[in-house]
């Protein structure tokens, strides 16, 4: 719920906002503004994201802060949450539509899996230290910690790997400490275990054998895309610099390829089928490595046994459609 009543303002950048009362327009304002009037990197992002005509919109849901509609070119921010917690939601989902606008897409199927992880993982880790960058510049700015304090209490890793690094309290923010950011996302397995369900095991191979999305299964695994053509893409600041310059191979660290070792066993199962159905597999997955185990080397087989009984389930499930 808002917590203040707020004055009537003009937004600073020009969202086409729909509100369906005077006191949700103005709500929105203040939260534009105050990411424009305190964060340059905010501004930025918000700025882009005006420009490819996506509008604002408050709306009551449950179990997320807020999201991006590329079919109807909005962003959606939950009402009952705080206005601290909004204004980084606000400048994260900026971000993916700038990830967007960027030849970055919605859904990932089209990458071979390796990339797919690589992609998923970096896109919301970047956006998530967007949201941690304009947080950080409105609390040195201005004085106001409560986007800062709500991200602490619902990210802690983010905040705590931005502010280790910086070089003291209050430091203008600096490519370090956006690292930190983006290396706290990692470290938190259970956000990770949400997208490799969601992106990876749902989308990239559940998908693989359908029609879903209105694409042929030979649309899946067709496209490669390098750590360093991530980055560079999408992993920038305020003004337009990778802030991973200095390890543009950063996405092929074997820490963050780990996935859960069924990702490994549908991925041969998925493939093998597309292989007997004249699809073209994709074997990338051999290069992904499994929570657990050793890093050295990636998972690569799976028993003879292991295999025929999951391809008799494939079939099954194939069947029963």
């Amino acid at each position: 719920m808002p917590e203040q009543k707020y004055t009537e303002q003009d937004p600073l950048i020009p969202f086409r906002i729909q509100a369906f009362s005077q006191s949700g327009k103005q709500r929105l304002a203040y939260l534009i503004n105050t990411i424009a009037e305190h964060s340059p990197t905010g501004r930025r992002v918000l700025e882009q994201a005006a420009e490819a005509g996506y509008g604002l919109q408050m709306m009551l849901m449950s179990g997320t802060h807020g999201f991006v509609c590329p079919d109807n070119k909005m962003i959606y921010l939950n009402s009952a949450c705080s206005d601290g917690a909004l204004i980084e939601t606000l400048a994260h989902e900026c971000r993916h539509v700038e990830q967007h606008v960027k030849g970055i897409p919605e859904h990932h199927y089209e990458f071979v899996l390796r990339d797919a992880v690589k992609l998923s993982r970096a896109s919301e880790a970047d956006a998530e230290t967007i949201g941690a960058a304009s947080c950080y510049e409105i609390m040195i700015n201005s004085g106001n910690d409560a986007p800062w304090k709500a991200l602490q209490e619902k990210a802690p890793k983010i905040t705590q790997g931005m502010s280790a690094a910086a070089a003291y309290p209050g430091a203008p923010l600096t490519p370090e400490m956006m690292q930190g950011a983006f290396d706290g996302w990692y470290k938190n397995k259970q956000i990770m275990d949400i997208y490799e369900e969601s992106y990876i095991m749902h989308e990239c191979l559940g998908n693989a054998l359908s029609l879903s999305y209105g694409n042929k299964p030979s649309d899946y695994f067709k496209r490669e895309i390098s750590s360093a053509e991530i980055v560079k893409t999408i992993c920038t600041d305020k003004s337009g610099r990778c802030y991973w310059a200095d390890r543009t191979d950063v996405l092929d660290e074997p820490e963050r390829l780990r996935v859960d070792e069924k990702v490994i066993r549908f991925a041969q199962s998925v493939n093998d089928t597309r292989e007997k159905e004249g699809l073209k597999p994709d074997r990338s997955y051999r290069e992904l490595f499994v929570y657990g185990q050793d890093l050295k080397s990636p998972f690569r087989n799976i028993p003879a046994a292991e295999k025929s009984i999951l391809a008799a389930g494939l079939a099954r499930k194939k069947l029963s459609r």
